[in-house]
């Protein structure tokens, strides 16, 4: 088995600039959003593309807003946020993010998810590594209900197979990634 991507969900991080380098001599590619000024990147990605490795195919889904180049990968019935989302809620945006356009991500790409998707943020949150999709609209209704705001509720829309062609027809895949 070799290590062929590190699949970046955003960028910068000190401990994971470390991590990379020591990752470096085993030779991955380092891959992230075209938007992140990291530049130790090997492949840039835009929303929508994929990336394949053997059988199976992640789907990017660029979610702007704890950072501009933030991302979230969709492979199967699994989203991994990074930040953007964790497993109780909103990840804390950082320098250059945007908590308006973070929740308009969360709400407007994650919420659209069947409920039983499940969330695997990039770091532990209140000892949660998980959740599923259902929880944060749970979540989002009680609160909506207490503050008097109406609800916008993201409707599971029809999330076909990762590698389905995409709806966006001027990418046409142009960041694709061929794996093992």
């Amino acid at each position: 088995m070799s290590l062929r991507y590190v699949l970046l969900t955003h960028f910068p991080d000190p401990a994971l600039e470390a991590t990379l380098q020591k990752l470096r001599p085993m030779g991955p590619r380092v891959v992230a959003h075209e938007s992140t000024e990291y530049q130790g990147v090997d492949m840039r990605l835009r929303d929508d593309d994929i990336i394949y490795f053997g059988e199976e195919t992640i789907r990017v889904l660029h979610t702007p807003g704890q950072m501009p180049c933030a991302v979230t990968y969709w492979w199967g019935d699994r989203l991994f946020t990074g930040e953007t989302l964790l497993a109780t809620g909103p990840g804390i945006c950082r320098q250059g993010g945007n908590i308006a356009q973070q929740l308009r991500s969360i709400n407007d790409k994650l919420l659209t998810f069947p409920d039983e998707y499940l969330v695997f943020p990039g770091r532990e949150s209140r000892k949660r590594r998980v959740a599923c999709i259902a929880e944060f609209r749970s979540a989002l209704h009680r609160k909506s209900v207490r503050s008097g705001n109406p609800f916008h509720k993201a409707g599971p829309q029809d999330h076909a197979d990762p590698a389905s062609p995409s709806k966006n027809p001027t990418h046409n895949d142009s960041c694709s990634l061929v794996g093992a």
